[in-house]
């Protein structure tokens, strides 16, 4: 995989906007069958449908994802690619936007990241976490143009056919870190953006997070894993209703974004149930 990947992969300003392997991404999607037990797949997959002939007449579609693994779009993509009601055209048309973390701390995972399409973003869960003055102004003096420009990548990449991808809480979800299950606040930015949201709740996990926070050390299991996709809703009336409904003195851009997470919660609530069941019947 490593030999595979010959492009440019130094994040800068002039190239956020990173073109996968297709070498790789048919080797990942082989091994990450191995990995779904019977029973994985799409659930909603009208509803995706629905969201890609949006975004090929050309209106602005974003996919708003829970994250719990750095496998989760990998599995998405090869679920999509070799499902015949869906298809690799569909699976191709999707762009995440990814934190530079995921390239820059180890070529493993520089191997699996790249091999995807992705625009990539500075973080602000990393810019926020500093508490150095100095540090925290050489971050702002890198992260500022590369998310500029990856914003405008991310304007014209909207309107050419694409969906764009976004994980609300910027992280992995992790049970022993409750604000990694917070939505960030700019997902509110985000929301202003696009014509159309549809959310994916996520049910299964095929690589656990190591509580060393090092993901070379994260664990392969096989699982059933659902990718659940809700009906697209204008993302103009989501984000309006959802303002008007925030108390008194609640900040309302923030309040949006938890209702995001609810939303999220609630098809993974939902879902559960029923994997839970699939995972009884497969023991007997």
């Amino acid at each position: 995989m490593q030999k595979n990947l010959t492009g440019d992969y130094d994040v800068r300003p002039d190239n956020v906007y990173q073109k996968g392997e297709p070498k790789n991404r048919a080797i990942i999607g082989s091994f990450l069958e191995k990995l779904m037990l019977p029973g994985s797949g799409i659930q909603g997959k009208e509803n995706l449908k629905k969201l890609y002939e949006l975004a090929r007449s050309g209106k602005s579609c974003l996919l708003l994802i829970e994250h719990y693994s750095n496998f989760d779009y990998p599995a998405l993509y090869r679920l999509i690619e070799k499902d015949p009601e869906l298809g690799p055209e569909m699976a191709e048309c999707l762009i995440p936007i990814q934190g530079m973390k995921l390239s820059a701390t180890s070529v493993l995972t520089a191997s699996f990241s790249n091999s995807y399409t992705t625009i990539v973003i500075y973080p602000s869960r990393s810019i926020d976490s500093e508490q150095d003055p100095e540090k925290l102004a050489e971050i702002k003096a890198t992260s500022i143009p590369i998310n500029h420009a990856a914003m405008r990548e991310l304007t014209h990449r909207k309107y050419h056919g694409n969906i764009i991808i976004v994980f609300p809480a910027g992280t992995r979800y992790r049970p022993w870190d409750p604000e990694s299950g917070k939505g960030v606040r700019e997902i509110y930015t985000y929301l202003k953006a696009f014509d159309h949201v549809a959310f994916i709740g996520i049910n299964g996990n095929l690589l656990v997070p190591c509580r060393e926070d090092n993901m070379e050390k994260d664990t392969l299991q096989e699982d059933v894993i659902l990718f659940t996709v809700s009906e697209p809703v204008s993302g103009k009336d989501f984000r309006q209703e959802k303002s008007e409904e925030a108390p008194e003195g609640y900040d309302s851009k923030q309040y949006v974004v938890d209702q995001v997470m609810n939303e999220l919660a609630g098809i993974h609530s939902e879902t559960e149930k029923n994997r839970q069941q699939m995972l009884k019947d497969r023991k007997g």
